[in-house]
């Protein structure tokens, strides 16, 4: 398991949307390193649900929240985070415990948390997003991928070589924080959060390069498009102060 953070509890987060061939196999490497596991099923249309339930006994610190209708990775990242959020105002969580981000297709290597982690400790950051080894990526993946993390760090004030990486770690009390100012629409959280992150002062690091065992992207040119769009809007919403009205 990770070693803690000042007493600091690890929290994992797992979307799913249709990974019935993965999700267990990463359920079963992610729980023997965290102390809470929260997985939302997207709405999957396959026996992701079924598999998770079936996984669930004996699993005692994980959990499920799912929704009826797929609503996309950033409504799910949404909820967790809410209920986090409210656990801390609640007094049943710390500012300081961390909460991780991984993906449940397999393309996160549980190996290397404990980088992530390390670089939260040694340095002090608030948030870690770990930068993704893309050399075997299609040549249009890796284009993209930059000229999102450009832009994103022309909004941001810091500069990101990764902005759309899901695999990261953050302190509580910074993505409490965070939320308050963005809600993501189907992929955006990622490129949101760093954002907002970013302008309200928090320190962000994005240079641990991590392998990618396995390459899987279901983003769409519409969802880039939209990407791009939310850049600005975050932005706006944190320079400005602007929270998002709850919905």
């Amino acid at each position: 398991m990770l070693p803690p953070v000042s007493g600091a509890r690890r929290i994992a987060v797992v979307p799913a949307y249709n990974e019935s061939p993965t999700v267990i196999a990463v359920l079963d490497d992610l729980y023997s390193e965290v102390d809470e596991l929260i997985v939302i099923d997207d709405g999957s249309t396959d026996d992701t649900r079924a598999k998770i339930n079936h996984w669930l006994p004996g699993h005692d610190n994980a959990r499920l929240l799912a929704f009826d209708r797929n609503r996309g990775m950033s409504a799910a990242y949404c909820a967790a985070f809410s209920e986090l959020k409210q656990r801390l105002i609640n007094g049943e969580l710390d500012a300081n415990d961390l909460v991780l981000t991984v993906d449940a297709d397999g393309q996160h290597d549980i190996s290397v948390l404990k980088l992530l982690h390390d670089q939260v400790e040694i340095h002090g950051f608030d948030a870690v997003i770990a930068r993704r080894d893309l050399a075997d990526y299609p040549r249009y993946k890796k284009i993209g991928n930059a000229v999102m993390s450009q832009w994103a760090s022309w909004w941001a004030g810091t500069k990101f070589y990764d902005v759309e990486s899901g695999y990261r770690i953050t302190r509580l009390g910074a993505l409490a924080d965070a939320l308050t100012y963005y809600r993501g629409y189907r992929y955006s959280e990622t490129v949101e959060v760093a954002i907002v992150l970013s302008r309200l002062g928090y320190k962000i690091g994005n240079d641990l390069l991590v392998p990618v065992p396995v390459f899987r992207s279901n983003t769409r040119w519409r969802d880039a498009v939209q990407d791009l769009c939310m850049c600005p809007v975050a932005w706006f919403r944190a320079v400005r102060r602007r929270p998002v009205r709850v919905r």
